[in-house]
């Protein structure tokens, strides 16, 4: 399901940015901005002026501007008729660029506003894909903490009271950065890549059983805190107990994985039990976790050893 974004809302939250004023009537300001990511659409949420790929946000730039220009009244409504068949919500005009009075009109006419930039062709095109891209994205909140671990985003989950927090603060105090506590806003700021981030009310805050809520910046410094990251691990924390001590993993060649917005990302599960030092295996999960993304699998390596002295031990007996 695509994203979406209010004309209204992207003048009230970018048109200073983008150096935007209406050139036609204040119309179709509640049409929406759609960033899709479904694999069978064709449009993207900005594009220069196009009417066999179009796109919600039509940036008219200098090629465009002169090319409709040479065109009489009658080929520009034709054109422009068959460009309206697709998703478009709104046309830009790069500096310099603006489009012939008859086409404002009969974009008001269609209740498409159009707007006039003074920034050029490729630098309103470039900053609109930025914006919409981080506007349109799509998020999600995931109970847990999320901390930067050896520059990677690592996510602690796991049921409450478990220590999810209490292990943060044991990294924190060993060098890692806070990005979240308690809740995690996750973003899919590119195809590949799911970035989290703090809600803004938690950011700053960390809450310790025992202790409460403490201000990690006036604790530990701003250098403890980062603003967001993108995700790489899940560190899930389990209770140890007769039960389920026979279920985790012995070898490590067993990878686990966990969907957040599409993705699939590996998670380890931490058995958390008395006298364990959770610090130290996390920052071990991570090293080890940068060693795969190497080439290197421990757990491969070993088995392969075992293999070796297994053969050696048959050519001996024989």
């Amino acid at each position: 399901m695509s994203s979406s974004l209010k004309i209204h809302q992207f003048l009230n939250q970018y048109q200073h940015k983008l150096q935007l004023n209406f050139t036609s009537r204040q119309v179709g300001l509640n049409r929406e901005i759609h960033l899709s990511r479904q694999v069978a659409d064709t449009f993207d949420a900005a594009d220069y002026f196009n009417v066999i790929r179009t796109s919600s946000i039509v940036v008219v730039g200098y090629q465009e501007s002169r090319y409709i220009r040479k065109l009489d009244t009658d080929e520009q409504k034709k054109l422009f008729r068959t460009l309206f068949r697709g998703p478009v919500c709104v046309i830009i005009c790069s500096q310099g660029n603006p489009l012939p009075q008859p086409m404002i009109e009969f974009c008001e006419s269609r209740e498409i506003p159009v707007l006039q930039s003074e920034l050029s062709d490729s630098e309103l095109l470039e900053i609109t894909r930025y914006l919409l891209s981080r506007a349109l994205a799509d998020k999600t909140k995931e109970h847990g903490v999320f901390i930067e671990v050896y520059s990677l985003g690592v996510f602690i989950t796991g049921k409450t009271a478990v220590g999810k927090s209490e292990l943060a603060l044991s990294l924190i105090s060993r060098g890692h950065r806070l990005i979240s506590d308690d809740v995690t806003l996750f973003t899919r700021s590119t195809p590949d890549v799911v970035e989290g981030s703090s809600p803004q009310l938690l950011t700053d805050f960390l809450e310790v059983r025992g202790l409460g809520v403490v201000n990690v910046r006036a604790m530990f410094g701003a250098n403890t805190l980062k603003r967001s990251m993108p995700l790489s691990l899940i560190v899930n924390m389990v209770e140890l107990d007769q039960n389920n001590s026979a279920e985790f993993d012995r070898l490590g060649n067993n990878l686990k994985t966990r969907r957040i917005l599409g993705l699939d990302f590996p998670q380890v599960t931490l058995p958390v039990a008395p006298g364990r030092n959770l610090a130290v295996l996390a920052e071990a999960a991570a090293r080890n976790h940068l060693l795969h993304n190497s080439g290197y699998n421990s757990a491969d390596d070993f088995i392969a050893r075992q293999n070796r002295a297994i053969a050696q031990d048959s050519e001996t007996n024989e």
